[in-house]
């Protein structure tokens, strides 16, 4: 708890999350620059083009909390990285095309109607050409150009002198180890069950990586950290981002619905082997109630999921401690992550904000 300059208290939470909404400001800016310009370009070769980049457009700037390039930057600044900000903010642009890319073909491998509240990219497409096979072809094609935008943006990458070869280096490393954790994601949902440590893998390679640790790499790499300096920053990374995987699990089972931006049984219907799901097949099985494993098991991936259905898998998550487990482990996972720091000299606002925002990750609703 601290006291800001008109007096009042404030958590390093709150301090982080007011830090994060001024970043966002300053870096739509410079994202909503780089996207005006790439539309423009593409609405000159054909009008149809065109609108394809408005509708990405649309989906990365309306909405987001912009947390990968304020990793970036925040990664920057905890090595001591200095000059104009600018050339951080237009550093960062890749790190939040990727995920907008990633989430545009994640919806269509989910078959999501819903993501942050309002339509998915391949249901707007789907609107506008009035069948459902053509808006997803035509969503793959936007989150690959998304993709290629990413790419684009990198090999623009403003000056860093030497700096940028090895911050090129781990963004093309990060980028692939997306594909790896994706590919064992869609193969374990196969699966009869999966292992904790399978799970783990995913939530290391698909979201820790190019949620947390990798965009602080970038920057600190940018920035000119010491060796001490990265190995703190991607140990943090790694514990935050599996903690912030399996809170989003957490919220997707049970958080409110107009807060998550997308149905709360969508996981389920789906057939996601999250940690919820593996802890609950564990503890059932331990438990020798095999009628209500066969039942669990009958009920996930149910595109037809009755509300009755979803409350009694909420239950069943609850009482056999499944979801006790999993909130346990995300508490664990972010003090481990705040130790990973102690040790470590990094710019002390860049301490905060990454303290303060393991705090509102590990607490947050939505």
């Amino acid at each position: 708890m601290r006291i800001d300059a008109e007096g009042i208290q404030e958590t390093d939470a709150e301090w982080a999350v007011s830090e994060l909404a001024s970043f966002k400001g300053r870096f739509d800016q410079v994202l909503r620059n780089f996207l005006d310009k790439k539309t423009i370009e593409a609405s000159e070769i054909r009008p149809e083009v065109g609108r394809m980049l408005e509708v990405c457009s649309d989906f990365i700037i309306e909405g987001g909390k912009r947390l990968r390039p304020s990793f970036v930057y925040f990664g920057w600044k905890a090595a001591g990285g200095t000059g104009n900000e600018d050339t951080i903010l237009r550093a960062a642009i890749p790190m939040e095309l990727v995920h907008a890319g990633a989430l545009v073909h994640d919806d269509v491998m989910d078959n999501s109607d819903l993501r942050r509240g309002k339509p998915t990219v391949h249901k707007v497409f789907e609107r506008e050409m009035g069948k459902e096979e053509v808006g997803r072809s035509l969503a793959i094609v936007a989150g690959d150009m998304i993709l290629a935008l990413a790419d684009e943006a990198m090999s623009a990458y403003p000056s860093f002198g030497g700096r940028y070869k090895e911050a090129r280096e781990c963004f093309d490393k990060m980028c692939g180890e997306i594909n790896y954790g994706q590919h064992l994601d869609v193969v374990g949902n196969l699966l009869p069950e999966v292992s904790e440590e399978w799970i783990m893998q995913v939530m290391r390679y698909k979201t820790a990586g190019y949620t947390v640790e990798k965009p602080l790499l970038v920057g600190a790499i940018l920035g000119g950290a010491s060796e001490e300096v990265i190995k703190g920053l991607s140990k943090y990374g790694i514990k935050l981002g599996i903690a912030f995987q399996i809170k989003d699990d957490i919220l997707g089972m049970f958080g409110n619905e107009k807060k998550v931006g997308k149905p709360v049984d969508s996981d389920l219907k789906e057939g996601k082997k999250t940690l919820l799901v593996s802890k609950t097949f564990e503890r059932l099985l331990d438990g020798s109630r095999r009628e209500e494993l066969e039942k669990f098991k009958s009920v996930l991936g149910d595109h037809n999921l009755t509300e009755g259905d979803y409350k009694w898998c909420q239950n069943l998550m609850r009482e056999t401690g499944a979801m006790d487990y999993c909130q346990q482990l995300v508490e664990k996972l972010t003090e481990e992550a705040a130790m990973a720091l102690k040790d470590v000299e990094i710019d002390g606002e860049a301490r905060r904000f990454l303290l303060g925002i393991s705090e509102f990750l590990v607490a947050r609703e939505y």
